[in-house]
């Protein structure tokens, strides 16, 4: 028996870094985007593709538009965030998206900014969870230390 709540205690550490450090590549990720996307161009929606997504015991339609547009010459393709809302986008829509001009394939879609929360709020969402599981699993450890 108590083996088995060690293999426990070590699975949820190995969770919680997990958790933690996609948290940091997701705050890393957006804090790039939000620091050297800063040219404003503009982007065609070439097609809306419609995905039924399951979160929990929640099935919800979502929608990704999918987009092209021109830097330097040369023609990028892109998507938007997933969205709940039908009708938020269209093919043939024009949308406005901020790229970074040293390398215009990475980009940040303008609409999508509300969507996301900065950089900083996602790491610590992300840090606070990886915190209470690690507390989680030393209590449970300790608990089991004194049976």
């Amino acid at each position: 028996m108590k083996r088995e709540s060690e293999n426990w205690f070590f699975l949820f550490i190995i969770f919680s870094v997990v958790v933690f450090a996609v948290g940091m590549f997701k705050g890393v990720s957006l804090n790039y985007k939000e620091k050297h996307c800063t040219q404003t161009v503009r982007a065609e929606i070439v097609r809306v593709e419609i995905h039924r997504k399951t979160y929990g015991k929640t099935k919800r339609t979502v929608y990704t538009p999918y987009f092209t547009y021109s830097a330097d010459g040369k023609t990028f393709k892109g998507h938007a965030e997933d969205t709940k809302r039908f009708g938020k986008y269209k093919v043939g829509d024009m949308i406005e998206i901020r790229i970074d001009p040293e390398n215009p394939k990475k980009y940040l879609v303008e609409n999508d900014i509300s969507d996301y929360r900065s950089s900083y709020e996602v790491g610590m969402d992300f840090g606070l969870l990886a915190l209470i599981l690690v507390v989680c699993a030393i209590v449970n450890k300790l608990i089991n230390i004194k049976e």
